[in-house]
């Protein structure tokens, strides 16, 4: 059965703003950018943002710009009525936030709206009051100079749209994190946000950006952040970004701002996680700030009603000026991890376990110079010196003032990786000949992972020749393996390649397996020499405060972190 549909006709009027404010206001976090903006594009230099009932009461926005003349005031809630483009070809350079000319229209087609204006240099203001989407009142008002717009009983005649709305509290978070990413990409203006008279975000233009990072990830994330630069042709980025001790498990915390806009971009936060490459652990991300700057006619940010996301000409280009910029915050400062550890000491109990005292020779006994096989008195050439092995599975070391604790897995995986990725980029030898072939008999799985991936386990440092049947003899291993390990490196190795695509092979996933497999493990007792040597060699990697996993592989405390331990600093 044929179903008749009815008659085309013209919507109304009063419905097409509604339809239309569906797209640009979602919720009150919608209604404080849009106000905002405007305030910004009147070139504001203090906006204050009030909210009650997370802003699904009311929603006031106020700023020193430069206020409207009383035409221009009614003009501003007609649908499509804009100061900021006249032609199609003005979409082409926008230097402004709002364009479109639909944000007070729709908002007060959906709300109850009372916009105050005044003109720099007029003695009076004027006010209007737009009800349903048509304005019921205007008048001369004294007020400031500037604009306050009020926004209240948001979708009081759209019912189906309140009922979406969450809880008070989720709206003013939502809110907050629109007036951060103000802050943030404008942090040259004064920013303020009330909720319910109280004040929850104040920002100075004198802070800076700074302050804006401050705000944004607190204090001690945002103290001691690594900045980087980089241009391209016609692109310029720049970064502030978290140090690798902080991380999360979404890229939420990479805030992205183009042209001084908030936007999301899978390509750009991939682009930002490519360049800190093995310094951070898998499934984690950076937290931190990337500004990209870049003409308007190479942009289109008119993709989407929110401009959330954005159109490049040239996206390589720019993603590959991010790729630049981040590397450039993240190669050359000083990474290694640090930590607060002033609660540390409060987990400790008074009283010492005995057992604790009757093991505390068999640490004293690995400390240098107390019947061990090297002198430890001289610092290795990076001003480094090993004073014990803890646990067999961590170096204690001092720099300087500093004490060292170094993860002596993760060291050598870092140093393994680079010199095997090294191998398979230049050919570089890393291998050493075994003065009796190691024969091994293989099953039959291992001798087919074997046989596929022969080529990559030679530039790993693997020397294997067939010895008849399943039986295989392996001449070299990697330089910092031994006899014993070899055999068990290269089982693991070859169990892990069996469980990989064939892609994987090739790439770095490899090269990670094979640092993993080929390093000096946890649990290896090392003597002093080795202990110098790992420090050294770690030392002259390009990364040497991360294992190609991205975990730390030292943490470095300073005299101010071991006074507060001691409580000697509170």
């Amino acid at each position: 059965m044929v179903r008749r549909v009815g008659r085309i006709r013209v919507l109304e009027r009063n419905t097409v703003d509604r339809i239309a404010a569906g797209e640009v206001v979602e919720r009150p976090a919608s209604v404080v950018k849009e106000l905002v903006e405007n305030s910004l594009d009147a070139g504001a230099g203090t906006i204050e943002v009030r909210l009650e009932d997370g802003g699904k009461r009311s929603t006031s926005v106020r700023d020193d710009g430069c206020g409207m003349p009383p035409d221009d005031l009614q003009l501003a809630v007609q649908s499509h009525s804009t100061s900021k483009i006249s032609d199609i070809d003005d979409l082409q350079s926008l230097q402004t936030y709002g364009f479109r000319g639909e944000a007070l229209s729709s908002i007060s087609s959906v709300a109850k709206v009372t916009i105050r204006s005044r003109e720099h240099g007029r003695t009076e203001g004027f006010e209007v009051l737009v009800e349903d989407g048509v304005a019921v009142k205007s008048s001369a008002v004294g007020c400031p100079e500037g604009t306050e717009v009020t926004v209240e009983r948001l979708f009081r005649s759209v019912p189906a749209r309140m009922k979406q709305l969450r809880s008070s509290s989720v709206e003013m978070s939502h809110c907050r994190e629109v007036v951060t990413d103000f802050v943030l990409c404008r942090p040259a203006i004064s920013l303020r946000l009330f909720s319910g008279g109280d004040l929850v975000l104040a920002h100075a233009a004198d802070e800076g950006m700074d302050g804006a990072l401050t705000i944004a990830f607190g204090h001690k994330v945002a103290a001691d952040m690594l900045n980087g630069h980089a241009e391209g042709e016609g692109v310029r980025v720049e970064a502030y970004l978290a140090r690798l001790e902080h991380t999360r498990s979404s890229p939420s915390d990479i805030r992205l701002f183009v042209n001084h806009r908030p936007v999301r971009s899978r390509r750009m936060v991939s682009a930002v996680v490519k360049a800190f490459g093995s310094r951070i652990m898998k499934d984690r991300y950076p937290i931190g700030v990337l500004k990209v700057l870049v003409d308007g006619s190479a942009v289109d940010v008119n993709v989407h009603p929110t401009k959330r996301e954005v159109r490049f000409d040239d996206e390589p280009l720019v993603t590959d000026t991010v790729e630049r910029c981040v590397a450039a915050a993240v190669e050359g400062p000083d990474l290694s991890f640090r930590y607060d550890l002033t609660r540390f000491s409060e987990t400790f109990e008074s009283k010492i376990p005995t057992a604790m005292i009757g093991d505390s020779g068999s640490a004293q006994s690995r400390l240098p110079g107390t019947g061990g096989d090297d002198d430890g008195d001289s610092e290795g050439p990076h001003g480094i010196r090993p004073l014990a092995q803890i646990m067999d599975t961590y170096i204690l070391a001092e720099s300087g003032d500093n004490l060292l604790l170094i993860d002596q897995h993760a060291a050598s995986e870092r140093v393994v990786y680079e010199r095997v990725l090294a191998a398979v980029d230049g050919g570089d030898e890393i291998s050493q000949e075994l003065l009796t072939p190691l024969v091994l008999t293989l099953t039959p799985t291992e001798s087919k992972t074997l046989g596929e991936n022969l080529d990559m386990l030679s530039k790993a440092g693997f020397r294997i020749e067939p010895f008849g049947g399943d039986a295989y003899s392996v001449r070299s291993v990697p330089t910092v393996l031994g006899l014993a390990q070899g055999e068990r490196s290269l089982r693991d190795i070859l169990a892990d390649l069996a469980d990989m695509s064939a892609p994987k092979r090739m790439g770095q996933e490899f090269i990670w397996r094979v640092a993993c497999h080929t390093s000096i493990r946890a649990g290896e007792n090392l003597s002093y020499s080795q202990m110098r040597q790992l420090v050294s060699d770690l030392m002259g990697t390009e990364s040497p405060y991360t294992c190609e996993h991205g975990r730390p592989t030292m943490i470095v405390l300073s005299p101010v972190d071991l006074e507060k331990l001691f409580k000697r600093r509170v």
